[in-house]
């Protein structure tokens, strides 16, 4: 029994040290940075994810990807930054969360309309899943050594209902409706003008998004409903932009799936 608390006493200690020598030092150096910069470096490491997800595993790679994509913008949603083309602060999220909609179009381009439905559908369920278990993480009462703890948790997974509800409504209606577009694209211009498809069924898509979540979520379900020019400008456009931008650098991803596609497919 004693050495096995001394081992665990022991792991902890390399995890701290760890820390202290590499994590915090990361993490400093993020934060002296620009937010464009950073935001840089999360599409980088969301491109490499996806291409390599898609490499090494396929479709079930890609599926893994945007579940997981999914709910960690759900949960970086809840913190607000600066950006230098905003007046007011941008909620994040909205890099991870553009990619979402790259992974839906590769899907569709590779493996059809209907396995891209279901990965939406399979995000959609992940999501309440996950809702589901930290709640009844939450459920059990906390220690009072473990009151720090307890209560960051409850700040990250403990939903507001409207949010809960606006994030899964938007996220359901337009990435079906952005996998149909996309569709229709590919049909009618026979397999041909990726680039076209891609980025017309993204810009639609991530505005009908906007709007739904922003409707719901501060209007049609606020407590006190926000004004028509808070509503548009702040909530609808700020992170419009920003999804645009996404969505027009993500052309030549698409393109550089046809090389990371598993040898068997």
């Amino acid at each position: 029994m004693t050495s096995l608390f001394n081992t665990s006493h022991k792991i902890t200690h390399e995890s701290e040290r760890m820390d202290q020598q590499f994590i915090i030092p990361f993490i400093s150096l993020l934060q002296q940075s620009s937010n464009e910069c950073v935001s840089w470096i999360t599409f980088f490491f969301c491109v490499i994810f996806i291409l390599s997800s898609m490499r090494l595993f396929g479709i079930v790679g890609l599926y893994a990807y945007s579940v997981l994509a999914t709910i960690t913008a759900n949960i970086q949603v809840l913190k607000v930054v600066n950006f230098s083309f905003s007046p007011e602060p941008v909620a994040l999220g909205t890099i991870i969360f553009a990619t979402v909609f790259l992974v839906s179009d590769i899907i569709t381009e590779h493996y059809g309309k209907e396995a891209a439905q279901k990965g939406v559908w399979l995000s959609f369920v992940m999501q309440i899943f996950m809702t589901i278990f930290m709640l009844l993480t939450i459920g059990h009462p906390p220690l009072a050594s473990d009151i720090v703890y307890h209560s960051a948790i409850e700040t990250l997974f403990l939903p507001s209902p409207r949010l809960l509800i606006a994030s899964l409504t938007a996220f359901a209606l337009s990435q079906l409706f952005e996998i149909h577009i996309f569709y229709k694209l590919q049909v009618a211009t026979s397999g041909k003008m990726l680039w076209l498809r891609t980025n017309v069924s993204s810009i639609i898509a991530a505005l009908l998004d906007n709007i739904i979540f922003s409707t719901i979520a501060w209007v049609i379900l606020a407590p006190v409903p926000v004004s028509l020019k808070s509503l548009v400008f702040t909530y609808i456009l700020c992170t419009y932009l920003a999804r645009v931008i996404v969505s027009l650098l993500s052309t030549p991803i698409i393109y550089l799936s046809y090389k990371c596609l598993p040898k068997n497919d």
